[in-house]
């Protein structure tokens, strides 16, 4: 069966009425090739952006193929996927649905435990994008309301909340630990692994420009943009660096990453452009660290990581600790940033299933 990419899909269509965060707006479900997995609806449901206002986000409920042995109801892991680009076609629902979404492999080490797990796609990605990479509360909005829409599928979703991710997915598994106090108090949030996380989009920004990732670097200046619509972010660009800008916002990570490998300042008005004001004001606002999660969080990173500096993730640690969160560290022994997602994964899993019957305190 051809399956249409969500662009030409009548499922991915805008919202109409948007009502309370969870809820769900559409489902379907569809078939994803696995063996881990026995059930799986895609999900369009209500969510918050980083402006406060209602949105539609779309995403995928698994349930898994082997048991839940318990104690106590079966678990719910809300999972953030990596960078995948700023197209609405390259949503993780979609790639799930064909067997191209080369995370399954990690998701499957949660679901050979027996937990269910909720893959949001974020905001932009499925539904009309683009993308707002990098948007820190987005992302962590998404993660969480995704776990609220759940139980509306099957009530057996209902039971305690894991939250995992790496790089992107990690930044938003981050946010999502911050946020949960005062956005979703109700969630018996038990546990939070968060691989990678590039918890200062400045520092990163600057670290891969002009090199093999500086692609990355538009695509944060795009995805930002697009969540904050605020007409002094895109002052920045000179007439050549807003055709790139709409370019890019079309694109997967692949394209974004072989289209454009210049520096930013190939784009910008000025030669440093993340020193703007306006932006070194919000990517402030976007750090990660500035408020107390009440689960505990398990941070891990590669040892030498050279996309996203590891210095980051100790500051993170650092943060964490000095605010007096229950946080722990660990270093990954991998060759790169990418290659660290799959060394950590059976770890970070191991720790979440240590630290499933944390209890609220």
């Amino acid at each position: 069966m051809l399956i249409p990419v969500p662009s030409t899909d009548p499922f991915y269509a805008p919202a109409g009425r948007l009502g309370r965060p969870g809820e769900l707006l559409r489902t379907r479900e569809v078939e994803i090739k696995s063996e881990e997995v026995s059930a799986a609806w895609q999900v369009v449901h209500v969510s918050t952006d980083s402006r406060g206002r209602p949105v539609a986000v779309s995403g995928t409920v698994l349930v898994p193929s082997a048991p839940w042995r318990g104690p106590g109801a079966r678990p719910l892991l809300s999972y953030g996927v990596g960078v995948h680009g700023l197209g609405r076609d390259a949503a993780p629902s979609y790639l799930l649905r064909t067997g191209d979404e080369i995370e399954i492999t990690m998701i499957e080490h949660a679901l050979a435990r027996g937990w269910a797990v909720a893959v949001t796609d974020g905001e932009g990605l499925g539904m009309p994008g683009p993308h707002t990479y990098g948007a820190g509360r987005s992302g962590g909005h998404a993660m969480l309301d995704i776990v609220r829409a759940a139980p509306g599928l099957d009530r057996d979703l209902a039971g305690p909340v894991l939250v995992w991710g790496y790089s992107e997915g990690g930044r938003y598994a981050a946010w999502a630990a911050e946020l949960q106090p005062t956005y979703a108090p109700e969630l018996d949030l038990r546990a939070v692994a968060a691989g990678g996380v590039p918890s200062d989009l400045r520092a990163v920004a600057k670290a891969i420009d002009g090199g093999p990732f500086s692609g990355l670097g538009l695509a944060v200046l795009v995805g930002l943009s697009h969540a904050h619509r605020d007409p002094a972010l895109d002052a920045i660009l000179t007439e050549r660096g807003k055709a790139a800008a709409a370019r890019a916002a079309t694109l997967d990570v692949v394209r974004l990453i072989i289209e454009f490998p210049e520096p930013m300042d190939h784009h910008t008005v000025r030669e440093e452009p993340w020193d703007e004001p306006v932006w070194r004001a919000l990517l402030d606002r976007e750090k990660n660290g500035r408020r107390a999660p009440r689960a505990p969080v398990h941070l891990y990173h590669v040892a030498d990581d050279g996309l996203v500096p590891t210095a980051l993730g100790r500051e993170l640690y650092a943060d964490y600790t000095a605010l007096g969160a229950r946080v722990s560290w660990a270093d990954v022994v991998a060759d790169d940033h990418l290659s660290g997602a799959f060394a950590g994964a059976p770890a970070a899993v191991a720790w979440l299933a240590d630290h499933l019957s944390t209890e609220e305190k």
